[in-house]
């Protein structure tokens, strides 16, 4: 007899059905025991033939049909509440796993009593590394330079060790310690949802940890790639929301009218680098189309619909989600 799952992972998908097949095959291949995996994909409402590839390649998953795109966080819950094991894999679908590297981040989780967290060293596909370990986000720093902090991280390379907050492709938590959290904070559709979960998970006393030992590759973005400027857009949005609740009114603000002076910059120093660059310009005038877009969104003082989420989504989350 097969032992029962002790582990869950949850894979969610939005029109990327062919790099979530491959993500959960990763994790098949590469586990030791994979017989002790509960696999569980969610769709986003793609749309397209992500069901059907799904119940064709994927015969022994269970998959979450959401009825409309819910965003990440509210997608993830649904899989997360059906979660009876000790440990889960909140998983995007663009992602491989190296060999062991699932047992690794398990062994890591349960060393540590008090670790309700535990992410592994992200690549590349071109072996590089990827930040999978950022500081907690402040307004200086988002206002100056938001990747200094990140670089003065002295983070070991050696062993397991506790960090403030982590990218979220691959992470693996201990259901008794956000179960009680309430998971991920719906108001988020897409972006900083586990940026917010690790804030409130290290509030609790609980720890975060990182562990290179465990390698997982990251394509990055894909499902956003999709639509880049609204990405940008939701990116941004999700980034004033967090402040807003953390922080509170006034340094959002503040944070609103810094963003928008730099955007403005932007726009005036960007056509002087599109007619003097020669080897970027296609780049350059993405950069700048996207830049233009962002600060037209922000003259419109932020409207979601321009970003991810429709409409009406958040006024709903905010009934179905009063919580700070």
């Amino acid at each position: 007899m097969s032992p029962p799952p002790r582990t869950a992972l949850i894979f969610l998908n939005w029109r990327t059905p062919e790099l979530t097949v491959a993500a959960v095959r990763s994790a098949l291949h590469t586990a030791s025991c994979p017989e002790t995996l509960r696999i569980i994909v969610v769709d986003n409402a793609s749309g397209d033939h992500s069901l059907a590839h799904f119940a064709s390649e994927l015969p022994g998953a269970e998959i979450v049909a959401m009825p409309e795109n819910v965003g990440f966080a509210r997608a993830m819950n649904a899989a997360l509440a059906q979660v009876t094991e000790p440990v889960a894999f909140l998983l995007n679908s663009d992602i491989e796993f190296k060999p062991g590297a699932i047992e690794r981040l398990i062994c890591t989780l349960e060393m540590e009593p008090r670790a309700a967290m535990v992410c592994p060293r992200l690549l590349r596909p071109d072996g590089s590394e990827q930040a999978a370990v950022v500081p907690e986000p402040q307004i200086f720093w988002e206002l100056t330079n938001r990747s200094l902090p990140r670089y003065l991280m002295r983070i070991p390379r050696d062993r397991p060790s506790a960090v403030p907050s982590v990218v979220g492709p691959c992470m693996a938590v201990r259901m008794e310690a956000v179960r009680p959290l309430g998971f991920l904070d719906e108001r988020f559709f897409f972006f900083f949802e586990e940026t917010d979960l690790c804030l409130r998970i290290n509030r609790a006393g609980w720890r975060i940890l990182y562990e290179p030992a465990a390698e997982v590759v990251h394509m990055q973005g894909e499902s956003a790639n999709q639509r880049p400027v609204r990405a940008r857009v939701q990116f941004y949005t999700s980034r004033y929301r967090y402040f807003h609740k953390h922080a509170g009114s006034a340094p959002t603000v503040l944070l609103f009218i810094g963003i928008w002076a730099r955007l403005t910059l932007d726009l005036l120093l960007l056509p002087l680098a599109v007619l003097l660059t020669f080897g970027c310009r296609r780049k350059l005038r993405d950069k700048l189309y996207t830049q233009w877009r962002l600060w037209l969104w922000h003259m419109h003082l932020c409207r979601p619909a321009w970003g991810f989420e429709p409409a009406d989504w958040l006024t709903a989350r905010r009934q179905a989600c009063p919580r700070d």
